[in-house]
């Protein structure tokens, strides 16, 4: 039976020193299979295949002759890995199949594979006590459940669309009597997990709540996170209330996912790394896929992909750059979209100021808006999903460009900025520094992107800056670099793309999964005092015991390296054939034409083997005896494990010598000594053991080999003065023979003892002899474990490598300490799950009943969140390896808040306003430093993040930090307790961190809170302001009721306004759906009312500026950036866009970005011609006619006073007369499609330009449609012949609801509720004026300047000026109603609006209302749906 713990066969009739054959017996299959208990059992094929056939089936393909094969390939790969000296474990069984469904690209069932280990392993822990945190009980009480103190209701959840068609609908749904039904109609049709009609489908949030809540405390309660099972449940109470209480919530995924029979996947963000090469760019198209395709949002940063600029590597060809990658990921993001929905992926792309190719990254968005505007202007449909912007790229991803202090100083002192090619850091390109930034700015006037993050500040708030800085650049060594591992050497070429167990820097097994190729670079070489070397870039940075990391083309002579040993491998030979191979190498040959080994040894050390008559030949030489063997045992062996068929110059080891175990490697070293060694024991200094030859190669391996015994080699090179040598001639004489150089290789001081000790001579060997009696006479000095840092030489351009070691962030490279890739690992593939507070559930009456902020709810709030999050990192899956192992190590988190707006202006302050910024610091740090002190005092009782050790005095600088801005808070507008609490928590942060550590390396940032705003009835997201003062609520009965926000009330109660005022003023606002102009309200008041639209019949807003200074007042407290967008009205110019971009660099905040109002054309826009007409024909005889001013009959019909609905009355003795058109008249051919109806009006045109005719051609000739529709034109022609004014008919058949109905391709009609609305809203749009649009109910909107013009009659339609106004339907809404006297509104749409909503808002894809800005993406008020942000 195998020893596993030496993966050693024991030989009873081996003889040490005899010669013999070794025996190899391999299995053909693996039959034992060995438990993490060491018990060893059988092993069982068939469930093997079961496990395969059941991960394929859970990922979508259930097929039992594909499970076979895949089965077939692990058993292969199995056999061919354990030779019979090993049992595998069950750990490399599982590994195995998870790297041959990586090699199938069966990646998703890798994943159900790895989370069928996960379920399994948390199902069958135990749960654990005595080591954890106590949970005192604040909102609850033992033996009383939360939900016993709550009044629930059975009721409807219920979506309609645009048309008030059913989207979804679930009755009998049980909430809280308080939820109001908004949040009911989202959290039911987002949240609740099962198939409607199914028994699996959840009816009550008393599931959902129950789901999660109890799956985190029971996660928690296996990890040992509770002192006591009374902690336990006191935190499973804790979390159901705040839950079920809308205090907070979790983001999306958790909701998705915790609970139920999915992934428990539970991130909303990741950061995803790309290195400059194929294989990791189609990798993260790969990664960027998946994350997608489970509702997640991704960013990258593509600095490291070599630019346009610069030559591939081996080829005169020059790189696409990354804008070229760009496009293939954003095609994979659109076609993909997120979540499975139709809806945008949220997607971040990121590149450094400095790259070659910024000026194309800056630019590359406005090119394709401006190809999507010929494109609209062709007619191509303008919504978000529709053919204008679907056939461009980069519409999926939000692009920001990363620029320093340098660049940002630069831009003030009007200075150059210089790019820096990727490959070699030469510089590329010399731009003036105000050039880039008005680029920058320019672009984001015209399509909003990019944005910019400021890379000096979020290094400043590094907490791991000892891992390294954020996004640095990227080192590597070569290929051949030899990487210690667990098991021996392994070159860094042969691991891209494997997962190993790599030496870290404190000498221990790190277990790692990225090792990636990173392009072409120059490469410089190495050289320790003792012969050492490595081969890397010169910004790879090597650990030094006396400066720490240093950048190799910053050492000094002198610097001291550290030397580290690799494990040995697990692969046996026998002890004497391992020592014949090694006396090969070093004294022997191997003929190329029939194998013949020859060896050369002592006679001394050659002892007689039992089965000499094996050997070949023995030939007698002066010096010893010369074997020759053929013998199959010897030469299979010797041709794996060593080149010696090529002379002597060219002889080495092969790789597969360093997969050897002990044993064999010092069997392998003994006979190479044996063989070429010499002892050297003569005069004061001359002490050591020597292997000379010239093959420097093969001395430095054997360096490296005895380094993993702990000995220290000195490799002297070129030790002969000369090239020629005089040598014995074989004849019994001399002769002069060329030589080529000679190297020496030395063992001294304490190393020559640990060598006789670990590996010696050969049996009888007079070198044998010789060494003891030199350790037995002669005193050493100790040898260390380090080395002297002599040169380093340029070498030229080579392939390059790196990887990424997450716990020391060093590895060792040809025996050298190193530092890993330069990636901050706690960004790069890492995950990020997030939550968010509802501020105004914090909230109390105080002495006097005035409403004050609820200091200690809050902090008890946030332990138990901050906790439950702590919780779910261990519990999660994630998509990658990668991304699992640093959020396992760095464990980050973002918890944040919601409601800041209503919640600032519930307490009369001003969003824009010092006290304001004031108070929503003071939260911001309360959160923030509370959230940390937990975190330490959970490290305290589990142990801190895996990268803490190593970044302990950058993250305590940083915690130092916090508190330092904690004490620069002014305190006006801010509650004296609220002040003194978050200023304590961040003293007993840095007092407790220092003792303790922390837990995780983030704890906060700002999410848009999109979804999950709605779940907690939050009137504001995130650090938003409101939107408006009037919103519409759905009704529990159905409906909508319109009403004034509540904040509103407050606020002026606060303000010290009566009852009998507050009431005049909001009556007002319910009236004007504006507070400008109310009764009784004091002009220093107004900016409290303030909100981020400006009402529609109001002038005030938010200045830009207001946005960027509230964030620049809570960035010192977030660990992270503030997902938040400043809205900048269309008017604004470029350069106050540069302005914007300046200031958020100097208020300190870590990134920004803008959006220009209608800065995309996704909406009604001006066009100055109609060009459409004569594109548009497609088969129809047009005259080339140029739609003209609206005519003058419908003015004229109305002149005598009629109004719009009126009968137009006749005379009696004025006879109708008809007015026939002119045989040649002039027609506008329109082509149109509504839903998925195609066709064509023709509009015939008397001479003054008023239509007098319509043909309507749709579906087949004769056919039903086709009928009707020429009938109807038919009428309609006769109407207009007679004088029936085009206003009257507009009015009579437009907002017509039948179908077909939906979008259409025309971007001044975006949605049509049939073709009869469609057709006289075309009509109204280009024949009518524009305030008889507006009095039809067509709202009609025109940019200053902008006048229709007339056409008289007789005038030359060739000179006709172009007449169409800047149109714009908005689309209907809850802000668009027609209000009865109880102030209801019933569920079909009308046409005023609360509020002027951005002009470029796109359409909801679920319902189709229009969608409000949120963040960098859109959300729905209606049915809670989201463009990307959860």
């Amino acid at each position: 039976m195998s020893d596993h713990a030496t993966n050693k066969v024991e030989s009873s009739d081996v003889v040490t020193g005899s010669i013999t054959d070794a025996v190899w017996t391999f299995m053909t299959s693996v039959k034992s299979i060995q438990k993490r208990s060491a018990e060893v059992q059988s092993f069982d094929q068939k469930k093997l295949l079961a496990s395969i056939g059941a991960a394929l089936a859970a990922s979508g393909m259930k097929d039992e002759a594909l499970a076979v094969r895949v089965t077939g390939q692990v058993v292969a790969r199995l056999t061919r890995q354990f030779d019979g000296h090993t049992i595998p474990s069950f750990a490399d069984v599982r590994e195995v199949i998870s790297l041959t469904f990586i090699d199938n690209n069966f990646v998703h069932a890798a994943k159900r594979y790895n989370s069928f280990r996960t379920a399994l392993a948390e199902e069958s822990r135990d749960e654990v006590y005595g080591q954890g945190i106590t949970v005192p009980r604040y909102f609850t009480k033992p033996d009383v459940h939360p939900y016993e103190l709550i009044e629930w209701e059975t009721r409807d959840a219920s979506i309609t669309d645009s048309k008030g068609k059913v989207v979804f609908e679930q009755k009998g749904v049980e909430v809280p009597k308080t939820w109001t039904q908004t949040a009911t109609n989202i959290v039911v049709s987002k949240y609740f997990f099962g198939t409607i009609g199914k028994e699996d489908r959840e009816y009550s949030v008393k599931q959902l709540v129950g789901r999660v809540a109890k799956t985190i405390a029971n996660w928690g309660r296996k990890k040992g996170y509770f002192q006591t099972q009374e902690d336990a449940q006191a935190f499973d109470d804790e979390l159901h209330h705040i839950l079920v209480n809308q205090m907070a919530a979790f983001n999306s995924p958790v909701w998705f996912n915790v609970g139920t029979t999915r992934p428990q996947q539970c991130s909303a963000c990741f950061i995803n790394a790309v290195q400059d090469d194929m294989r990791s760019i189609l990798n993260l198209c790969v990664t960027e896929g998946m994350l997608f395709k489970g509702g997640s949002g991704t960013g990258s940063n593509l600095s490291k992909l070599r630019s346009r600029h610069e030559y591939l590597g081996g080829s005169n060809g020059k790189a696409s750059g990354p804008v070229s990658f760009m496009k293939g990921l954003d095609a994979f993001a659109g076609v993909i979209k997120s979540g499975g929905k139709t809806r945008r992926a949220a997607k971040m792309v990121i590149l450094d100021i400095d790259h070659p190719d910024v000026d194309q990254f800056i630019m590359c968005k406005v090119k394709e808006e401006k190809k999507a505007w010929a494109l609209i202007d062709a007619g191509y449909d303008a919504s978000m999903d529709g053919e204008a912007y679907a056939s461009i790229y980069f519409q999926n991803a939000n692009n920001s460009v990363r620029v320093t202090d340098g660049f940002m100083q630069a831009v003030e002192q009007d200075g150059p900025w210089v790019t820096h090619a990727v490959t070699t850091g030469e510089p590329v390109q010399t731009w003036k520094s105000r050039e880039l930034m008005d680029m920058m700015a320019d672009a984001a006037w015209q399509c909003g992107d990019p944005g910019v993050q400021y890379d000096t500040t979020i290094n400043r708030w590094h907490t791991c800056k000892n891992t390294d800085r954020i996004y640095a650049s990227n080192p590597c060594v070569t290929g051949d670099t030899l990487v210690a591992t667990a098991s021996g050497y392994k070159r860094i070429l042969d691991l891209v793309g494997a997962s190993t167990d790599v030496i870290a820097a404190d000498g221990e097994p790190s277990h790692i999964t990225e090792i990636f190729s990173t392009g072409s670079k120059e490469v410089f070489e190495l050289k320790t005092r003792s012969g050492y070397s490595l081969r890397l870039t010169a910004d790879h940075k090597v650990w030094t015991k006396n400066r720490g990391d240093v950048p190799a083309k910053q050492l000094r002579e002198g610097d001291v390296l550290e030397l580290k040993a690799p494990g040995f491998g697990e692969e046996h030979v026998d002890e004497v054939v391992a020592e014949l191979v090694g006396m090969a190498v070093g004294d022997g040959c191997l003929t190329s034409s029939q194998e013949t080994v020859f060896v050369s040894a002592h006679k001394q050390s050659h002892a007689a083997d039992g089965r000499g008559s094996r050997w070949s030949s023995v030939v007698e030489t002066p010096t010893g005896v010369r074997i020759g063997t053929s013998s199959r045992s010897l030469v299979q062996p010797l041709k794996k494990y060593a080149v010696v068929d090529q002379g002597s110059i060219n002889k080495q080891f092969r790789d597969a010598v360093f997969s050897l175990d002990q044993i064999s490697q010092a069997a392998l070293l003994r006979g190479l000594f044996t063989a070429d060694g010499t002892v050297a024991h003569y005069g004061d200094n001359s002490h050591y053991v020597a292997l000379d030859s010239v093959s420097l190669p093969l001395l430095r391996q054997a360096q490296l080999l005895l380094l993993g015994f702990g000995i220290k080699a000195k490799i002297y090179e070129n030790r002969r003065s000369t090239a020629t040598s005089e040598l014995p001639d074989g004849k019994g004489g001399w002769k002069t023979y060329s030589v080529e150089q000679m190297h020496s290789l030395r063992i001294s001081r304490s190393s020559r003892i640990r060598f006789e000790s670990e590996i010696g001579f050969l049996s009888g060997s007079a070198k044998g002899f010789e060494l003891t009696r030199l350790n037995e006479t002669v005193g050493t000095y100790q040898d260390v474990m380090t080395d002297e840092f002599v040169s380093l030489e340029h070498v030229g351009i080579q392939d390059v490598f790196d990887l990424t070691e997450p716990r020391t962030s060093h590895f060792v490279a040809n025996g050298l300490v190193v530092h890993n890739c330069s990636e901050y690992m706690f960004l790069n593939d890492s995950a990020c799950n997030l939550a968010s507070l509802n501020l105004m559930r914090f909230r109390k009456p105080d002495e006097n009943g005035v409403t004050v902020f609820d200091v200690e709810a809050f902090k008890k709030a946030n332990e138990i969140i901050i906790t439950a999050m702590e919780i779910i990192v261990g519990s999660s899956v994630y998509p990658t390896p990668a991304i699992e192992q640093n959020s396992h190590d760095y464990r980050p988190l973002g918890i944040g808040y919601a409601n800041m707006g209503a919640l600032l202006m519930s307490r009369g302050l001003a969003y824009d306003s010092d006290e304001g910024r004031n108070l929503a610091a003071a939260i911001s740090s309360l959160q923030s430093g509370h959230c940390y002190y937990q975190s330490s005092k959970i490290a305290e009782k589990v142990g801190t993040f895996a990268g803490y050790k190593m970044n302990e005095e950058p993250c305590l600088e940083v915690m130092r930090m916090h508190r330092d801005a904690s004490y620069q808070i002014d305190d006006h507008g801010v509650p004296a307790d609220l002040l003194t609490e978050s200023r304590k928590c961040w003293d007993n942060v840095v007092e407790h961190a220092g003792k303790h550590g922390l837990r995780n390396a983030q704890i906060s940032v700002i999410a848009p809170t999109g979804t999950i705003s709605f779940l907690m009835d939050c009137d504001t997201t995130g650090i938003e302001p409101d939107i408006a003062l009037v919103k519409y609520k759905w009704l529990v009965g159905g409906g909508m009721l319109k009403m004034v926000n509540q904040t509103v009330p407050e606020a002026l109660t606060r303000l010290g306004y009566s009852n009998a005022q507050r009431t005049d003023i909001l009556a007002y606002i319910e009236e004007k759906d504006t507070i400008e102009g109310a009764p009784h309200l004091k002009p220093e008041h107004l900016c409290v009312f303030d909100c981020a639209f400006k009402a529609a019949q109001g002038a005030r807003t938010i200045h830009y500026m207001g946005h960027v200074r509230m964030m620049a007042a809570v960035q010192p407290f977030i660990s992270g950036a503030i997902s938040k967008t400043v809205n900048m009205p269309h008017e604004a110019t470029v350069k106050e866009i540069a302005d914007v971009y300046m200031t958020g660099w100097k208020l300190g905040l870590k990134a920004i970005a803008i959006y220009r109002d209608g800065s995309k054309r996704q909406q009604a826009l001006t066009t100055s011609k109609e060009s459409d007409a004569k594109k548009q024909n497609e088969g129809k005889a047009v005259e080339n006619a140029k739609v003209v001013a609206p005519g003058f009959l419908a003015r004229q019909s109305f002149s005598d006073g009629g109004s719009l609905g009126e009968t137009v009355k006749v005379k009696e003795d004025q006879k109708l007369r008809r007015r026939r058109l002119p045989d040649e008249r002039r027609a506008i051919t329109h082509k149109f499609a509504v839903g998925n109806h195609e066709g064509y009006i023709t509009a015939g045109l008397y001479d003054d330009g008023t239509p007098g005719e319509l043909f309507i051609t749709m579906s087949k000739e004769g056919s039903v449609i086709s009928g009707l529709m020429d009938s109807f034109a038919t009428s309609i022609s006769i109407g207009l012949q007679y004088g029936v004014p085009l206003e009257v008919l507009v009015n009579k058949f437009v907002h017509m609801r039948f179908e077909p109905s939906g979008y259409t391709n025309n971007p001044q009609i975006r949605i049509a509720k049939s073709i009869t609305d469609y057709i006289f809203r075309w009509l109204a749009i280009k024949f009518l004026p524009r305030e008889s649009q507006i009095s039809v109910g067509i709202n009609v909107t025109q940019e200053e300047g902008d006048e229709v013009k007339e056409v008289a009659p007789g005038f030359s339609l060739g000179d006709a000026a172009p007449a169409t106004t800047q149109a714009k339907e908005n689309q209907p809404n809850l802000f668009e109603a027609k209000l009865t006297k109880t102030q209801t509104l019933e569920l079909h749409r009308a046409h005023t609006s609360t509020f002027d909503n951005q002009s470029d808002a796109p359409a909801c894809d679920t319902c189709g209302s229009m969608m409000v800005r949120n963040a960098a993406c859109y959300k729905c008020l209606n049915c809670g749906a989201t463009s990307g942000c959860s």
